[in-house]
């Protein structure tokens, strides 16, 4: 036998070895599921403000935490024509900084005071919803509103974190569009929507045309009860 005839049939015996070691094991004797356990949820209630705001409590005694969130019925449907990703960007920019007192906080002010009450700011909007929220202990509630009520009423939007914030949402755009399921996600909606404003997406052309002047604009004219 040759050394290379032994070098193959020792090669082929690893490689059958291997194959037999990655076998999955049978599992013997699977116990059966138990019962399904019980699913306890809050109840609701809701009231309107005098200022038309409505508040919506859901309640779970016990717990030292509390979520806080403000909930616009407005989001990327609200976007303006040729201006597809304003809604999004103005609320992004909500947490970038706003006035606090007697005084402007900017991003980094705002997270440090988030953190020192034990959470951090979120924002986000999707369709026919845009929102602001922080989770913190119970005592820390007070606090935690006022931080909210102040990054919705008086935000700063600035033009220099609207740049950033241009920068962030390009960045995310072009790895988007070197995903194939992202991009074949994309056509399907513009399949389905049209030109409606279900089937616009936000493009680099759209994101560069949003200015400062137009996110203030939106909020003046959507951030209100």
């Amino acid at each position: 036998m040759t050394r290379t005839l032994r070098a193959a049939l020792f090669a082929l015996a690893l490689v059958a070895g291997a194959a037999q070691a990655a076998a999955p094991t049978p599992i013997v004797g699977v116990p059966e599921p138990g019962p399904a356990l019980p699913i306890a949820v809050p109840a609701i209630t809701s009231m309107t403000l005098d200022n038309g705001l409505r508040l919506v409590l859901a309640a779970r005694p016990g717990l030292p935490l509390v979520t806080a969130q403000l909930r616009l019925l407005a989001g990327r449907e609200a976007d303006p024509a040729g201006k597809t990703g304003l809604a999004a960007m103005t609320t992004a920019l909500l947490t970038r900084g706003a006035r606090r007192g007697d005084q402007d906080a900017d991003a980094a002010t705002l997270a440090r005071e988030a953190e020192a009450l034990g959470g951090s700011l979120s924002a986000a909007t999707g369709w026919r919803s845009s929102g602001v929220g922080m989770t913190v202990t119970t005592p820390k509630l007070p606090e935690a509103l006022a931080l909210l009520a102040d990054v919705v009423r008086q935000p700063l939007l600035q033009a220099a974190e609207l740049e950033r914030e241009r920068a962030r949402a390009l960045d995310a755009l072009r790895v988007a569009l070197d995903s194939p399921g992202s991009v074949a996600a994309l056509a399907a909606a513009r399949a389905w929507w049209g030109d409606s404003v279900y089937g616009a997406t936000a493009t680099a052309a759209t994101l560069a045309r949003l200015t400062a002047a137009d996110v203030q604009a939106f909020h003046r004219a959507q951030w209100r009860p």
